[in-house]
C-alpha cells in the first residue's frame, strides 16, 4: 500500500466505498419508473434522488458560496484542534472519542456538501442542504427523516416508502437495513480490510435499533414531545458508538494509535 499509515489507508478506502455506494444508490433510483420528469442539469446527476433534486436552489453568486467554504474551514480547523487538545491533555479514549467526534462529522459532511456547491456555480443551482439542525429533532422520525442526511432521505422515499406505501412496518425496516448495509460496506469493511479488526454488524444493530424507535414512539409516545425528545438522546445519541466506531474516527483522522 502507498500509504503505510492506516489511519490516511481508512480514508481513502471510506471515500473509495462512498463513491461506489452512492453511484449504487444513484443507479437503483434511475432504474426505477420516474414519478416525474425532472431537468436540472448537473444535479440531475450529482444527487441521489429526483426528490433532491427538487430542493436544489437557484445560486445567488459566487460570494456566499466562498465564504460559506472559508467559514467551514476555519470551523473544520478549530474543531480538529480543540478535539486532539482534549484528547492529549486528558487522556481521552474509547467509546468517548465517538461523541467527542459528533461535531467534526458534521462539520466535514457540511464542508464537502460546500465544495461542491463551488463546481456546480456555473449551472445555476446550489446542493439542497445535507443537514437540518440535527439537535433540534423532536422525535427519532423527525431526526431521521427531516435532519440528518437528507440526501439519503430523499432517496429512501422515492426508492422505497413511495413504493411500499401498502407495507409502511416492512418499508422502514428495510430503509434502516439498507442503511446499516450501506454504513458495514464504507466502515467495516475497509477497517478489517485495513486493520483486520472485525466490527461488523455494530453498523447494522444501530440502525435496526432506530427502526424500533420510530415503532415505539409511533405506537406507546404519541402525546408526549418531552418523553419523545428523550428517546431521541436515548436511542440515537447514546449507542453512537455503534456507528461511530474506530473505522469512522481513522477515516476522519481522529484515531490515535495509542488507543
Amino acid at each position: 500500500m502507498l500509504l503505510p499509515d492506516p489511519n490516511w489507508q481508512m480514508t481513502v478506502f471510506f471515500l473509495l466505498a462512498l463513491a461506489v455506494v452512492g453511484f449504487a444508490m444513484k443507479l437503483v433510483a434511475l432504474l426505477l419508473p420516474a414519478k416525474r420528469e425532472i431537468k436540472r442539469g448537473a444535479m440531475s446527476w450529482v444527487l441521489f434522488s429526483p426528490d433532491s433534486v427538487l430542493r436544489a436552489q437557484r445560486a445567488t453568486g459566487a460570494g456566499p458560496v466562498v465564504l460559506r467554504i472559508l467559514m467551514l474551514f476555519a470551523a473544520v480547523l478549530l474543531t480538529y484542534w480543540v478535539y486532539w487538545q482534549l484528547v492529549r491533555g486528558f487522556q481521552i479514549h474509547g467509546i468517548l472519542l465517538s461523541y467527542l467526534a459528533v461535531p467534526l462529522l458534521l462539520l466535514v459532511g457540511e464542508s464537502l456538501v460546500a465544495i461542491m456547491n463551488l463546481f456546480l456555480l456555473p449551472h445555476g443551482y446550489l446542493l439542497p442542504a445535507l443537514h437540518c439542525r440535527p439537535w433540534a429533532a423532536r422525535s427519532i422520525a423527525d431526526f431521521w427523516g427531516n435532519r440528518w442526511n437528507l440526501w439519503f432521505s430523499d432517496w429512501s422515499r422515492y426508492v422505497i416508502f413511495d413504493r411500499l406505501r401498502r407495507r409502511p412496518m416492512f418499508a422502514l425496516f428495510l430503509v434502516f437495513a439498507a442503511s446499516g448495509i450501506m454504513h458495514e460496506c464504507v466502515i467495516n469493511v475497509p477497517l478489517y480490510w485495513v486493520t483486520g479488526r472485525n466490527l461488523f454488524g455494530t453498523m447494522m444493530v444501530y440502525f435496526l435499533l432506530q427502526a424500533v424507535g420510530i415503532l415505539v414512539e409511533r405506537h406507546f409516545l404519541n402525546g408526549h414531545p418531552r418523553l419523545m425528545v428523550m428517546l431521541v438522546w436515548l436511542l440515537v445519541f447514546v449507542p453512537l458508538p455503534l456507528v461511530l466506531n474506530e473505522g469512522y474516527l481513522r477515516g476522519l483522522q481522529l484515531w490515535s494509535e495509542c488507543n
